[in-house]
């Protein structure tokens, strides 16, 4: 009985353990982001902030904003606190789109990876300067 219950394990162990990589363990491709995936909601809310694993959701981030983004490549960014607003231009760029680059009205760059796009949200990421990866979940409801 020992010696079955051995081999049974050594089987199992091999079944499991002979996993093709191109078989099982490759991730689906990720469709392309367009710009249509980005203008389609008239405005973007942040709605959480991750930086350093800190959480912070709606009316709790500091400086909380929205994202509008025309068609004609320019994007409205407003400060929900007071509603002022700011321009800049933006584009899609790299692989599959998903860089998203933004010039904001100081003519500063600021790129983001452009994790996934739905009509219900926008999740972007980036590394910050001080190395510390931040996340920016948007909704489309405030």
């Amino acid at each position: 009985m020992k010696r079955f219950t051995l081999s049974a394990l050594a089987a199992l162990a091999l079944t499991l353990g002979s996993c093709d990589e191109k078989d099982c363990c490759v991730q689906p491709p990720r469709e392309p982001v367009t710009a249509t995936a980005l203008t389609r909601t008239n405005t973007w809310y942040l709605s959480e902030y991750v930086v350093a694993g800190q959480i912070t959701r709606t009316d709790a981030i500091k400086d909380r904003f929205a994202l509008r983004f025309a068609a004609d490549g320019s994007y409205r960014r407003i400060l929900l606190s007071d509603d002022s607003e700011t321009a800049g231009t933006w584009k899609l760029t790299g692989s599959d789109n998903r860089q998203l680059n933004l010039i904001d009205h100081k003519s500063d760059p600021q790129n983001f990876t452009v994790e996934s796009v739905n009509p219900e949200s926008l999740f972007l990421y980036r590394a910050a300067i001080n190395g510390r990866d931040e996340t920016y979940l948007f909704k489309t409801t405030r």
